[in-house]
This record gives structure tokens, sequence and C-alpha cells, in this order.
């Protein structure tokens, strides 16, 4: 039999330890992804969960103010939001952002990978008004949020994109909560007096 020449051994020893380190550091990049994507799916729904209570439906409807709609804007409106001449969608856009900044102090993290302070990459924020679901009738709104997180260990390896574009949304709805556990999108609070709750919805 004949055996190897050290150096064929150093080489393939050699091309061994690239192909396990390149593994090795895409299974970290990947870990570190889903670690970023949870923590800004759970800013989103705090977000969504928050703004819903400023939703254009709560506006004029004493019996919905009077359970916990909120019906006057926030004031300053919140960077990103739209202008007043879209004063509806203040509220909740304001509100959403709010939320978002006091959840999003490790995505922000995360996002700015190894080697940046946190907030050196930014996270993109889109508040609006979501669809009206029709049975049973209740407003919507979304909140979307993404960042290009830069990859911790994959960078080392060619050919391998620098960032990695991670995105979540979330989508809230307002209604009474009725016995069969639904979201009732009446105007006038339904007989009973059910809770008017805001619920997370796919």
């Amino acid at each position: 039999m004949k055996r190897r020449q050290p150096a064929q051994t150093f080489v393939m020893a050699a091309l061994a330890m690239v192909a396990l380190i390149g593994a090795l550091s895409m299974v970290i990049d990947t870990g570190v992804y889903f670690v970023i994507q949870r923590q800004l799916q759970t800013a989103a729904d705090a977000a969504a969960l928050a703004a819903v209570w400023y939703v254009p439906a709560c506006f004029n409807q004493p019996d919905w103010l009077g359970a916990g709609c909120q019906q006057s804007p926030p004031n300053p409106l919140a960077a990103g939001c739209p202008p007043a001449a879209n004063p509806s969608d203040e509220g909740p856009c304001s509100q959403a952002t709010y939320q978002l900044l006091a959840n999003q102090s490790v995505a922000l993290s995360l996002c700015a990978g190894p080697n940046l302070p946190a907030g050196t990459i930014p996270v993109q924020i889109d508040a609006h008004p979501g669809p009206v679901l029709v049975g049973p009738a209740v407003s919507t709104y979304v909140v979307s949020l993404s960042c290009d997180a830069p990859r911790w260990f994959g960078r080392i390896l060619p050919n391998v994109l620098p960032t990695i574009h991670i995105g979540v949304s979330a989508s809230a709805a307002l209604g009474w909560l009725d016995a069969n556990g639904q979201l009732r999108g009446d105007a006038t609070r339904p007989a009973g007096n059910p809770p008017l709750v805001a619920r997370l919805i796919t």
C-alpha cells in the first residue's frame, strides 16, 4: 500500500478544516438569523397590538371610546408616520413606532452584527391600516419591520453576501369579544356588554 506524502496529508487536512469552518459559520449565522427574526417579530406584535387601539374605527364611536379606544392621536407625531394630510393614521402609526422603540433595543443590537454599535444598521418600520375583515367587520392595523443584518461569521467565506435581509410583519384587529371568542365590529356595544379587545390575526 502506497503511503500518502506528508504534504498531501497536510493539504487534505487544511481543506477539511476550511470546509468545517465554513459549515460551522453558516450554522451559527442561521441561528443568529432566527434570533433576530424572533426579536423583530415580538416587537412587531407588540406594536400592532398597541396601534390598533388608535385605528380610525375608534373615532367618533362613543361606545368604543368608553371601552378603551383612543380618539386623540399622540403628540408629537412619531418620525416616519404619515404627514398631517392623513390625520386618521397618525394615532396608530405613532403608537406603533413608540412601541417599537421600547421593544427593539435587542433587535437593533443584533441587526448591527458583532462589530457595530447598536443602531448602526437601521430597522425599517412600516405601519399602516390593514384591510377590514368582512366577517366580522373589524378594522386591522399592520406593522412590518426589516433590517439588513450583517453576517457574523459567514462573511469570512468568499462569494457570500455580507448581509442577510430579515423581515417580519404583524397584524392586529380590534372588536367586541362575543361568546364564541370571535371579534365583532359593531359600532355599538352588543347586548351583554362584552369587552373590547385587541388580538393578533394571521
